[in-house]
C-alpha cells in the first residue's frame, strides 16, 4: 500500500550508529579508562580542594577566636571581677576586718596603687591561675602589707585586664601604695629585674619591710619572671616573717593549672564536634537559617568552655 500523497510517513526511524562521529567514541573509551585506573574527576577534586578550604578556614578562626577570647573576653571577666570585689568590700567591714587572720584563697585581701602607670587594683589572696584572673594576687604565706616581712605580689602581664602589664616602666623612687588590713603603707621601687626559669628567685624571710611585685616577661611569650622589689617607707607595724624559706616559682604564678589539661582536651573535642556536625547540616538542610540559629549558640558556650580551659594550661601571670 502506498502513502498518500502530502502525509509524511509517521514511522520513528532508526538511529544510524554509522553517523556517530569515531571522535566520540574515542572519548568515551577515555573515560571509561581513567575511571578504570583510578583518577580523580575534576568533581571529586573540587570537593575535596572545598573540604579542605573549610578545615583551614575553621582552623583559622578557632585560633582567631582564641585570640579574641585572651586578649578581650578575659579583660572583662576581670573588670566584672574586680566590680565585684570592690562591692564586697563596701559591703563588710572592709579589709580592716582581716586583721589577725589569714582570708579564705580568692578573697580581697588588699589593695595596691601604682601611679606612675595608673594601677589602682584589689589584691587577692592567692597567686594561682584561678585565682590571678581576678586581679593581682598575694603570695600565700607572704607577710601582709606594712610589716616586717616579704609582701609578695604576682599580677598578669598580657590577659585578664594586664594590671602589671606596664610594670618594667617602673623607675628607682617612684612610689608603690598598698592598703591592708593594718592600714595603707608606701613603698618606693629599688630596683627591677629578670628572674630566667630554674634560677632562685629574690623573695624570703627579711627583717625589713618589703614589696616585691612580680608578673612575667616577655609580654607574650612570658617565659622568664620580672621582678621589681620596693622598701616601705618607715617602719613597720609588726615583724611577720615568711612561712615560706624557699618559693617555688609555680607560687608565683609562673606555671599554669595542670589540672586543666583534661577539660581542655575534652572541650576541644566537643567542639570540633559540634563545628563538624553544624557544617554537615549546613549542607543537608534547606533551611540554613534554621540551622545557623540552632548551632550558633552551643558553638559559642563550647568555644568559650574550650578556651577557658586552654587558658588555664598558659602561664598565670601571662
Amino acid at each position: 500500500m502506498t502513502a498518500e500523497p502530502g502525509f509524511a510517513d509517521q514511522r520513528t526511524p532508526e538511529a544510524d550508529v554509522s553517523r556517530v562521529p569515531e571522535s566520540a567514541d574515542l572519548q568515551m573509551t577515555g573515560d571509561r579508562d581513567a575511571d578504570r585506573s583510578g583518577k580523580k574527576h575534576p568533581r571529586r577534586r573540587g570537593s575535596i580542594l572545598m573540604t579542605a578550604a573549610v578545615i583551614t578556614a575553621g582552623m583559622g578562626l578557632l585560633v582567631a577566636g582564641f585570640a579574641a577570647y585572651l586578649f578581650g573576653f578575659t579583660s572583662v571577666e576581670a573588670f566584672h571581677a574586680q566590680h565585684r570585689l570592690a562591692e564586697q568590700l563596701a559591703g563588710s567591714a572592709g579589709l580592716a576586718a582581716l586583721n589577725g587572720r589569714t582570708p579564705p584563697e580568692g578573697q580581697a585581701v588588699a589593695i595596691v596603687a601604682i601611679p606612675a602607670i595608673g594601677i589602682r587594683q584589689i589584691v587577692i589572696e592567692g597567686t594561682s591561675s584561678e585565682d590571678l584572673e581576678g586581679g593581682p594576687g598575694l603570695l600565700i604565706g607572704a607577710a601582709p602589707p606594712g610589716t616586717a616581712g616579704d609582701v609578695v605580689i604576682a599580677g598578669r602581664r598580657t590577659t585578664y585586664g594586664s594590671p602589671f602589664a606596664r610594670l618594667d616602666t617602673l623607675r628607682k623612687g617612684e612610689p608603690v601604695t598598698v592598703t591592708g588590713a593594718l592600714g595603707k603603707f608606701t613603698y618606693v621601687v629599688t630596683a627591677t629585674r629578670v628572674v630566667r626559669p630554674g634560677s632562685p628567685l629574690p623573695a624570703g624571710p627579711t627583717a625589713a619591710g618589703r614589696l616585691t611585685l612580680v608578673t612575667s616577661t616577655p609580654a607574650v611569650t612570658a617565659t622568664s619572671l620580672l621582678i621589681v622589689t620596693a622598701d616601705l617607707v618607715g617602719k613597720p607595724v609588726a615583724s611577720v616573717p615568711l612561712r615560706a624559706a624557699a618559693i617555688p616559682p609555680t607560687q608565683f604564678g609562673l606555671s599554669g593549672d595542670g589540672a586543666a589539661m583534661t577539660a581542655a582536651i575534652l572541650w576541644a573535642g566537643a567542639l570540633i564536634a559540634v563545628l563538624l556536625l553544624a557544617w554537615y547540616l549546613l549542607r543537608r538542610s534547606r533551611k540554613t537559617w534554621l540551622v545557623y540559629g540552632m548551632a550558633t549558640p552551643v558553638v559559642i558556650a563550647t568555644a568559650l568552655l574550650c578556651f577557658a580551659n586552654i587558658a588555664a594550661l598558659l602561664p598565670a601571670t601571662l
